[in-house]
């Protein structure tokens, strides 16, 4: 056998093979003989059919055999030969077949490119600063506030206004045909409160409790695509009206809702709540700069199929997201324009991981099995009624090897932050550096 390697790029070859005219032909005949012994042809015992009946009868699957088994061997000999270290599956290109003359193929791979050493010190990284004020605090109050409200009938007056509660009943049509979709037996809503279509919404303010009114208006967000750019009829039937009351913000609304002793100890407690949830996130946003002034300092080509793999996953991630509101993609084309908006992402995502794998064996930085065990532990309890089937999963070394990685990555992304010169900046100024 011959083989020649071209390198296409830093993170691909292409592998020439040559299998000799002999090997192709005592390959045919070793599958020839195969299919003869096992094969069942009526009027003839096992093993002495003709050579000619056989192969009409089986000299496609004779073929297929005898290709499948010699560009494996052929790759596999190529590959152990050159000490290629590969990273995905051969894209093939093969020649004729033919039982006296050689067979010449070609695969392209994907190999691990050159990986040289990682800056680990010397980053510039900004962290949102955390700020929770009193109008904040406020805020959160108010809306528990609004959650513990309570409906009263409306007495004397049968005007609506904004800030009311009206109960009605949405028909809506297309043409005259109902569109069932859109068709609201019974609903309370916030008069002008931003819960309906906005034309329904401006109509409903200035209606009065046991009128019908109808409005045209575009289908909500949402609505299936065949409603898209259409004016849609809503026929809508007021038939009673309400205001919300609000429970004072005191001590008893701190022990009633809150679980605290006073309203100063339940402001405290949603103070913390806040700083908490800040941190976490002005935490993500200095771990992502981390990234991209990693992935900007160290600058490496990565493997196409990793990033193929990669916007496979997201687009999974994407499709199971959409399920998750009733929606799907409607054409090819969305799922190609999705895909194609996805790879940027997926490309940052592989060379952040690659990096970080390199970096983890420069700070050597390792995860213990019982540490190891520990998270997955976690996992498989926050599982729900699927913990049974995690627990399955991760009794899979390749599983255990992934999260494994995940952790070694964080532990080193978390690394190199402790090695940055991280400056606390306004949040408008973070979000804008984004």
């Amino acid at each position: 056998m011959k083989f020649e390697v071209e390198e296409v790029s830093t993170t691909s070859r292409k592998l020439a093979i040559e299998i000799p005219a002999e090997r192709v032909a005592s390959e045919f005949e070793r599958a020839y003989r195969e299919v003869a012994r096992r094969a069942s042809i009526r009027g003839f015992r096992p093993g002495r059919a003709p050579r000619g009946v056989i192969e009409r009868q089986f000299g496609d699957d004779i073929r297929n055999e005898v290709m499948t088994s010699l560009v494996r061997e052929g790759f596999s000999a190529a590959i152990e030969d050159s000490k290629i270290e590969i990273v995905s599956q051969p894209e093939l290109d093969i020649g004729d077949l033919d039982r006296s003359s050689a067979l010449k193929f070609s695969a392209t791979v994907d190999i691990l490119p050159p990986l040289p050493e990682v800056a680990t010190s010397g980053y510039a990284v900004t962290r949102p600063r955390v700020a929770v004020g009193d109008e904040d605090v406020d805020k959160v109050l108010e809306q528990l506030r609004l959650r513990h409200g309570e409906l009263v009938p409306v007495e004397g007056r049968t005007e609506l206004a904004r800030g009311d509660f009206a109960t009605v009943r949405i028909d809506a049509d297309d043409a005259g045909e109902p569109v069932p979709g859109l068709t609201v037996e019974s609903a309370t809503v916030e008069v002008a409160g931003g819960q309906l279509p906005a034309a329904i919404d401006e109509r409903l303010a200035l209606a009065r409790v046991g009128e019908t009114f109808t409005v045209e208006a575009p289908p909500p967000e949402g609505a299936p695509a065949e409603l898209a750019d259409k004016q849609i009829r809503y026929t809508v039937t007021v038939s009673s009206l309400a205001e919300r009351t609000l429970p004072e913000l005191d001590d008893e609304f701190a022990k009633d809702h809150g679980d605290c002793e006073t309203l100063a100890e339940l402001r405290g407690e949603i103070r913390e709540q806040l700083e908490r949830e800040a941190n976490r996130r002005a935490d993500g946003v200095a771990r992502e700069g981390m990234v991209d002034a990693l992935i900007a300092r160290n600058p490496i080509d990565v493997p196409e199929s990793f990033v193929k793999r990669r916007t496979d996953g997201l687009l999974a991630e994407f499709k199971m997201e959409l399920q998750a509101r009733g929606l799907q993609f409607t054409s090819h084309d969305h799922e190609h324009e999705a895909r194609d908006k996805m790879r940027p992402r997926a490309e940052r995502d592989v060379r952040r991981d690659m990096l970080l794998d390199v970096a983890a064996k420069q700070l050597e930085v390792t995860v213990s099995d019982e540490e190891l065990a520990e998270q997955i532990g976690r996992i498989v309890a926050s599982g729900g009624k699927h913990a049974e089937r995690l627990r399955e999963h991760y009794g899979h070394e390749h599983a255990r090897d992934a999260v494994r990685t995940e952790m070694a990555r964080g532990r080193t992304l978390e690394q190199l932050l402790a090695r940055a010169d991280v400056t606390e900046v306004d949040a408008s100024r973070a979000a804008s550096e984004e």
